[in-house]
């Protein structure tokens, strides 16, 4: 999963960023609404925690605009005034949720899991395939009901491959979801990560199959129960 923070304080967006990528996300920081705003419209992102108190615009703005662009992206946002009337100004816009500073770890865990549990169809917390399922809140994969370790990112891997399992996915979209988006698109750590992840499926006897498609990607399929045993 992916998470954009919109925070202009580095302190409290480097704290935010660790909670989140604690929590399994892949995350990006922005320290502008409008800086911000471009990247939401730019990324498909799984979350969004925006600060309403920005040095170039308040944060409302930013929920605006999304919404009347149909992106449904959750937004959790942070404020730090007493004032609630911006808050209410930030929810009747579409924000889904807010919590006030100072952020308290546990109660923003909470928020989150259930922004993200909210989140649509696309969102949904568990992915199943043969007899594979990858619990995308609980950060767990399980096959014929016996846990699969994986690295983080093998993790957001095959999360992304199930995620898109009728579509053939590049390995240039697999570097922006998977990894930072500034990697050399010539580079093989997504083939390399490929082939372990096929590994430890295959030794879990994974009822999964991910196959490579010379210059073009990957496509993830299940397995008949011939080929999984």
């Amino acid at each position: 999963m992916k998470a954009l923070v919109v925070e202009d304080d580095h302190g409290l967006a480097m704290v935010t960023r660790r909670m989140l990528e604690r929590a399994g996300f892949v995350v990006d920081v922005s320290v502008s609404a409008e800086e911000g705003q471009t990247m939401a419209f730019m990324v498909e992102y799984d979350l969004m925690v925006l600060d309403l108190g920005l040095p170039d615009r308040n944060g409302v703005t930013v929920v605006q605009a999304l919404r009347r662009a149909g992106n449904n992206v959750p937004i959790l946002v942070l404020t730090g005034s007493l004032d609630s009337e911006t808050t209410v100004r930030a929810l009747d816009a579409g924000a889904d949720d807010y919590l006030t500073k100072p952020i308290k770890m546990e109660e923003f865990d909470a928020r989150i899991r259930a922004l993200v549990r909210r989140g649509g169809a696309q969102r949904t917390e568990l992915l199943a395939m043969g007899n594979v399922v990858l619990n995308r809140l609980s950060r767990q994969l399980m096959v014929s009901g016996l846990e699969l370790r994986l690295t983080a990112k093998e993790f957001l891997l095959l999360e992304h491959l199930m995620l898109n399992a009728a579509e053939l996915v590049s390995r240039s979209k697999l570097l922006d979801k998977v990894w930072e988006t500034n990697f050399d698109p010539g580079t093989n750590v997504v083939d390399v990560n490929v082939s372990r992840l096929r590994k430890k499926l295959r030794a879990a006897n994974a009822g999964i199959h991910i196959e490579s498609r010379r210059g073009m990607g990957f496509t993830i399929s299940a397995r008949s129960d011939e080929a999984s045993t």
